[in-house]
């Protein structure tokens, strides 16, 4: 039986249609979440090879739709899926995904043309859905006809089909390699839904990081097969740890087998193992319901000790390598710190740098690079090096005595780089009061963030300020700084990334908004500077006010200016030291 269908259109249309997927494969990853609330066990994926003719297609084992539910629910488009049918799936007790109702507008990102055939309750229902007519009718989309066929079928598999045609070419055609990594941290530990892409099952090799495979014998185990992967970047697996398998069978759910206790071993690094250990001969003592394994067996015992040796093992090897890179980032500003302390002092504080370091292990760069510039600072004062020093003599007599200073000088760093957070907290409040007053001069602006360039981020050095800029040039460029503008000069000349670029920073009033002019006197000073700093290194421009006027549209400044107000450079320091701050009382 042959009819058209139509949209139902909610009243958030507008909105919905001008929403978008980041990539073609998080638009395919929506349709594998369709999959999931229909309680499909298995979902396969076929993508064709790029610049071919051929379709992509999505294919479930799920419940499939009616007649009834294709009309009423799939096409009313923004109906919330848990509004009618609660959070849960009815079959497997799924926390619902859908919760916009624009799922089916995902396979219209990639494709011009989709098919919708779907299979329950003895009878095969198909729709086409064609991009164009969508586009050419957005005001009226009831009135666009949508092919719908409907026939009775013996013996089919209930389920869903979803047929991708006529690609868009003007977007990157979806790989498998970044389709599973995508869907490994949603399905890659669901025993109940499978999800395949080109035939292949998901696996713990999808998840980008560095992957261990070993195998062994044990005398109360017999063999053991362990994989396990150690994912990279800020996401963790959705279920991190080891899934312990006795024949091929799960047991229990996954476990980090005491790593996430282990002090050497940081909790967010442990977070990110995510893999499996086939066992063999232990099958007495998984319990009657396989929810877990006798945990006082020589057997488990005997595994566990092997397991979490060799993944702490690469643990290790991982914590030492990305903390020499997080530190390497930081090398040059440490390095120009250190050398202000006395020689003596400086082994000590860089071994204290290195522990704070470990303890905030796997904080964003720039968190950390505000942490050490803090630390740095602490390390300064003279009760730090009061302990440091009983400490050096403590290590050549009394063990009890050497031992309770270690514990001061734990105390102490977390201390001193508490209270050095706190009093930055002030000072921010008290030139938040400054910038505030209208009768605040640029001059007054610049003499208070000149000593004090950690406001404005931790990549810049003073190079110079306006009274001394003339000496700087003579002496750092080798040349007098001559003409007519000799006598006008920026207000701070810094050197940015450690000598990689520079930054020319121009100060207004808190109160004025930052106009063309503005900046077309500053690109004068760039110009004056410029032949005197070396050729390959880049001059960048900071304009510094209440912000910038309405009639100056920031797309059309070149990329090496940028406009920033006094408030909001404030408030992005304020945000770090009061995690810092946080963190430092939760510890």
């Amino acid at each position: 039986m042959s009819k058209n269908a139509h949209f139902s259109v909610d009243t958030r249309l507008t909105r919905i249609l001008g929403e978008t997927y980041r990539s073609s494969e998080a638009a395919l990853k929506e349709l594998v979440d369709n999959a999931w609330d229909a309680d499909a066990e298995n979902v396969w994926i076929t993508l064709p090879d790029p610049l071919t003719p051929d379709a992509i297609v999505v294919r479930d084992d799920g419940v499939g739709m009616t007649t009834p539910e294709m009309r009423g629910e799939y096409l009313n488009i923004a109906s919330d899926k848990r509004s009618r049918t609660g959070e849960r799936t009815t079959r497997f007790n799924r926390k619902i995904k859908g919760r916009k109702g624009i799922g089916k507008f995902a396979g219209l990102t990639l494709a011009n043309r989709m098919e919708i055939s779907t299979v329950a309750r003895g009878y095969r229902r198909t729709l086409l859905i064609d991009k164009g007519d969508l586009i050419e009718n957005q005001g009226d989309l009831e009135a666009v006809p949508l092919p719908f066929n409907e026939q009775a079928v013996h013996d089919a598999v209930t389920g869903t089909t979803i047929k991708l045609s006529y690609l868009d070419s003007r977007l990157n055609f979806p790989t498998s390699d970044r389709l599973r990594e995508i869907l490994i941290y949603e399905y890659g530990r669901e025993d109940s839904f499978k999800v395949f892409v080109n035939g292949l099952a998901l696996s713990i090799q999808d998840l980008p990081g560095s992957t261990t495979h070993a195998k062994s014998v044990l005398p109360n185990v017999g063999d053991i097969d362990l994989s396990f992967t150690i994912a990279e970047g800020k996401r963790s697996p959705r279920s991190p740890g080891i899934i312990l398998k006795v024949n091929g069978k799960a047991v229990g759910r996954p476990i980090l087998f005491g790593l996430d206790e282990d002090e050497e071993i940081p909790t967010k690094l442990a977070r990110r193992v995510f893999g499996e250990v086939e066992l063999t001969g232990v099958e007495d003592f998984v319990t009657a319901d396989w929810g877990g394994i006798l945990e006082n067996s020589k057997a488990y015992q005997e595994a566990q000790t092997y397991i979490k040796g060799q993944v702490k093992a690469s643990l290790q090897e991982t914590h030492a390598r990305d903390l020499h890179l997080q530190k390497a980032r930081l090398q040059k500003q440490i390095n120009r710190r250190l050398q202000k302390l006395p020689e003596f002092r400086r082994r000590y504080a860089e071994e204290a740098l290195n522990n704070i370091l470990k303890r905030f292990y796997g904080e964003s760069q720039e968190r950390i690079a505000t942490i050490a510039d803090v630390a740095l600072d602490a390390m300064e004062h003279d009760a730090y090096w009061a302990v440091l020093e009983r400490i050096n003599a403590s290590s050549q007599g009394d063990v009890g005595s050497f031992a309770e200073s270690l514990e001061q000088f734990g105390l102490l760093e977390l201390a001193t780089i508490g209270v050095q957070a706190t009093r930055r907290r002030q000072f921010l409040d008290y030139l938040d009061q400054l910038v505030e007053n209208p009768a605040t001069q640029e001059k007054l602006a610049h003499k208070a963030l000149e000593t004090n360039l950690w406001v404005l981020g931790r990549q810049y050095s003073t190079m110079g300020s306006n009274a001394t800029l003339r000496n700087i040039i003579e002496t750092y460029c080798g040349t007098s700084f001559k003409g007519s503008r000799a006598s006008k000069r920026p207000d701070l000349l810094l050197a940015q990334d450690y000598g990689e670029a520079y930054l020319l920073i121009e100060f207004k009033r808190p109160s004025h908004d930052i106009t063309r002019d503005d900046i077309a006197q500053a690109e004068k000073y760039r110009d004056d500077l410029s032949p005197r700093l070396p050729s390959t290194q880049r001059l960048d421009i900071m304009m510094l006010g209440r912000g910038r006027v309405r009639t100056l549209d920031a797309n059309h400044m070149a990329p090496s200016i940028t406009i920033h107000s006094y408030a909001g450079i404030i408030s992005s320091a304020r945000t770090q030291l009061d995690w810092l701050i946080k963190t430092l009382r939760e510890s």
